[in-house]
């Protein structure tokens, strides 16, 4: 699997006039020679590759790394194998991930390798991962799915006495149950007034008949994260809850009928934007539209005002527009779709019309 990354990766060494690439943040570590332990380390040539880890992933290493020379130093220290190896020679150019590189690391290079000169290559692991294969598609696809199903699941549930803490153990059983590798990240739980902190860390708040409740968690499968959210309310939604919830509904479909491959992530994000802002919530609407999904819960691209590049096939990315209204809640829809030429697949299927339980 890891032999077209390879290829892929040389032919951004030669573009970015490099003669090599030193990769030791984790997801990028896992997208390029397959290894999902937590301590290694690989350095990419031209024409060669070696990977370095410690003994307690000598036969991890072993299974999962193709294609590489794997060294494990008897030390544990990677960085002084790495110079022992020979693989770096004077005068070379090497990129590092200097986004993600530590900054005692990094000082370290430069004593043991003097001659050697190094280059800041940051986001050019992230920017290649960006564009999916099949295989990594049919993985969100599957984390998607789970999460769906443990959302769907999880309806019974919710319901006015149970805590914010329970309802968050009981979305965490059910997608393990369904087959999740663990929870993508810290669910968010958010019930009435909390609704309105974007990221709220669920609490001993106890759920309330009226409240409106939102939902921000994913599986993960084969490595992959999904995100997803939905917002539901507590019995019969009141005229505000049904107005706002409409409001970002609106804005979340108008943005997935725009989405498509050349477009920037700012354009994307501006149409959302301007519909929340036309309806009066604009200044409640403060985060980016939605952010790229992969080895990483947060990755490449961005939909967001600042983001100028431009989407591009085979990227994934979520669609989330929020409306938060500080003493009063909030709302959330999102969704996570993989862009296409001439548009998005939605991955996420769990119903977006306001569910009242």
């Amino acid at each position: 699997m890891n032999e077209n990354r390879l290829k892929r990766l040389r032919n951004a060494l030669t573009e970015h006039k490099l003669d090599a690439m030193l990769v030791r943040f984790a997801s990028n570590l896992r997208y390029i020679s397959g290894y999902s332990g937590s301590n290694g380390m690989c350095f990419i040539s031209r024409d060669d590759a070696w990977f370095f880890t410690d003994f307690r992933y000598k036969n991890q290493s072993r299974q999962e790394v193709r294609n590489m020379h794997i060294i494990v130093p008897e030390t544990g220290d990677l960085l002084s194998a790495m110079k022992e190896c020979g693989c770096l020679t004077s005068g070379i150019k090497v990129g590092f991930e200097g986004n993600r590189l530590s900054y005692d690391e990094f000082a370290k290079l430069g004593v043991l390798f003097p001659d050697v000169l190094f280059a800041n290559a940051s986001m050019l692991m992230e920017n290649l991962a960006s564009i999916k294969e099949q295989v990594e598609l049919d993985a969100l696809k599957e984390a998607a799915g789970i999460s769906d199903a443990a959302f769907t699941a999880l309806l019974d549930k919710i319901r006015p006495g149970i805590s914010e803490r329970r309802l968050d153990a009981e979305l965490s059983y059910i997608m393990k149950s369904l087959g999740s590798e663990r929870d993508s990240f810290d669910t968010i739980v958010a019930s009435g007034v909390n609704g309105a902190k974007p990221h709220h860390k669920p609490g001993d708040k106890i759920l309330q008949k009226g409240e409106l409740v939102t939902l921000d968690f994913g599986a993960m499968y084969g490595g992959y994260h999904a995100d997803i959210t939905r917002t539901v309310c507590l019995g019969k939604a009141s005229d505000k809850q049904r107005e706002i919830y409409e409001i970002v509904l609106n804005a979340q479909l108008l943005a997935l009928k725009s989405i498509r491959a050349g477009k920037t992530g700012k354009a994307i994000d501006a149409i959302a934007r301007d519909f929340i802002n036309k309806k009066g919530y604009g200044e409640h609407f403060g985060h980016g539209l939605g952010h790229g999904l992969g080895l990483e819960v947060h990755a490449e691209p961005r939909l967001s005002p600042k983001y100028e590049e431009t989407l591009k096939a085979n990227q994934v990315v979520t669609v989330e527009p929020g409306i938060y209204i500080p003493d009063w809640g909030g709302v959330r829809i999102e969704d996570n779709v993989i862009i296409t030429k001439d548009g998005c697949i939605n991955l996420t299927t769990a119903p977006k019309e306001l569910i009242e339980l």
